[in-house]
């Protein structure tokens, strides 16, 4: 199945909450087949052999009327307008199909030869296939796509609860200058998995439609501030500090599953590909995560610190006398930061 943003954008149109998913569930109710094309006049055109213009506005009650006769239906993109009803589609005839039942071989060969969303209703199987281009799609139940929804969900809350522990582990660690690889490939590895589950939660409310507001709000707040970690975990920790951190995470987050569970395999893509027993390697954090919790630090303040010392043990170590020689930092700033480093130590 193919997540390229037309393919979405088309579900999107038929997910619950839609005119479209009302029109399709009424005709499944009733136990009626459809052969629903959704292309524009001239596109539409070059399939179309016989039936009647209609050019009137789209409703879900109009769909399911015209859906009682037995040939197709054709709906412009926008879904606004039905334009032809009792249509006969005929595709070009040097296309093969995989399909067997009339409609939907009939929906699979014009979908691939218009590149246009056409929809088969089974009146036998109770469910709704989407075809569009090569891609032969069968709408998910709702109850089941909810389900799965909130399965993801509480695997991303176990994630949470364990990234939460490793992170306040890691922080000690850090502040005692005992980091080592595979405490820092854990977090980063933890953080992948977790943003590879948001995508195909954000995938699925594609397809819940109205229908995930609840779960959206959970998701955001399991997700919160995980990305902006993950890329200051990269930060501290590549080895050359001018490298792109975004072509840096792409990198780590393309690895294949085996791969990111692999300590080497992570700390490889920190830039240090070229050391042997890299899982026993001490790692020094720049200090970008510890100061981005410390609260109205401004990002500009962090970057000036750790250009000055290197490291968080030399910027922890730095006395208040030091800290307001930086551009930025007054008394009252040094005091404070002094005091979040304290904080950040103790929890």
């Amino acid at each position: 199945m193919s997540d390229s943003r037309e393919f979405l954008d088309i579900l999107a149109q038929l997910a619950p909450g839609t005119a479209m998913r009302e029109a399709l569930d009424s005709i499944t109710r009733l136990g009626k087949g459809a052969l629903i094309l959704i292309a524009d006049r001239d596109k539409a055109a070059k399939v179309i052999q016989s039936g009647f213009e209609l050019d009137t506005e789209f409703s879900p009650q109009k769909l399911t009327e015209l859906s009682k006769m037995d040939r197709a239906i054709v709906v412009d993109e926008g879904l606004r307008r039905i334009l032809f009803a009792n249509v006969l589609l005929v595709p070009d005839h040097r296309l093969s199909s995989r399909e067997t039942g009339t409609r939907h071989l009939a929906a699979e060969l014009v979908a691939r030869q218009l590149q246009a969303p056409t929809l088969a209703v089974s009146a036998s199987k109770d469910r709704v296939t989407l075809y569009f281009g090569e891609i032969s799609y069968i709408l998910p139940d709702f109850s089941a796509l909810t389900a799965r929804v909130n399965q993801a969900l509480h695997i991303l809350e176990q994630y949470r609860n364990t990234l939460d522990a490793l992170l306040t582990e890691l922080t000690a660690l850090e502040f005692e200058g005992r980091a080592m690889a595979d405490d820092v490939a854990s977090v980063i590895q933890l953080m992948v998995q977790m943003m590879q589950v948001e995508s195909d939660v954000q995938r699925a409310f594609i397809e819940l439609g109205t229908q995930k507001h609840l779960q959206e709000q959970l998701l955001e707040w399991l997700m919160l501030e995980v990305e902006k970690r993950f890329q200051l975990l990269l930060k501290d920790y590549q080895r050359k500090e001018r490298a792109t951190v975004h072509a840096m995470a792409r990198k780590i987050q393309a690895l294949p599953r085996e791969k990111l569970l692999e300590t080497e395999a992570v700390i490889a893509a920190l830039g240090y590909e070229d050391l042997d027993e890299i899982s026993e390697l001490k790692l020094q954090p720049r200090g970008y995560r510890v100061l981005h919790e410390i609260p109205r630090l401004p990002s500009m303040i962090a970057k000036r610190l750790v250009s000055r010392y290197g490291q968080l043990l030399h910027i922890v170590e730095a006395g208040e006398e030091d800290l307001i020689k930086i551009k930025g930092i007054g008394m009252g700033r040094a005091r404070t930061l002094r005091a979040g480093r304290m904080h950040i130590r103790a929890t």
